[in-house]
């Protein structure tokens, strides 16, 4: 110390002070990071299932052939036609949110597009199954896009969605593989 010069005193915060203002600082910076990240997602899987495209087909141009191979709320509601364009179903679910899944273009046997719209948030998927026949059957090809939106906590979450997708649709594949062959899986937990 200089003489002269003033003694510091005690700091006019106190520790708890201190404490919430580098928590508020930090989640300031959580939340900004989670702005900069993207919102969107792409997930892929693949199987070769040993039966003809066109068997494979009806599990995939409506909402109730995919009901039997993939995972949905109890409580869903069809709308449209059972079969094609058009075709559609909506769920409203407390843990899920409300949605619709809707099948968007379906070219008999190769070929089927949906989207799925989650009415709570701002998430949209759009999805496609290509069906290419193969020696011992057909090779299932399930590609999926999505967007959380601009929602810096989903940012984050979308960083692992691939993975976690990915790896669920191949689990579905399974199924599908299960039922289209006639050895039916366990009901999917709902």
């Amino acid at each position: 110390m200089n003489p002269g010069q003033p003694t510091p005193g005690p700091s006019p915060f106190s520790f708890g002070t201190k404490i919430l203002g580098a928590g508020a600082v930090l989640l300031f910076l959580f939340i900004g990071a989670g702005f900069a990240l993207p919102g969107t997602w792409e997930a892929r899987g693949t199987r070769v299932i040993e039966a003809p495209p066109e068997a494979l087909f009806g599990f995939l141009d409506g909402p109730e052939g995919w009901r039997r191979w993939t995972t949905w709320p109890d409580s869903v509601e069809a709308a449209g036609p059972a079969r094609g364009p058009g075709a559609r179903m909506s769920w409203e679910n407390l843990d899920v949110g409300n949605g619709v899944f809707e099948i968007v273009s379906a070219d008999r046997p190769t070929r089927v597009e949906y989207r799925v719209t989650v009415q709570d948030s701002s998430l949209h998927t759009a999805g496609t199954v290509r069906l290419e026949p193969v020696e011992r059957g057909t090779r299932v090809h399930w590609e999926e896009t999505g967007d959380f939106g601009w929602n810096p906590l989903m940012g984050y979450w979308a960083l692992f969605m691939d993975g976690v997708q990915s790896r669920e649709m191949d689990r579905n594949l399974e199924r599908l593989e299960a039922v289209a062959t006639g050895r039916e899986p366990e009901p999917a937990a709902r």
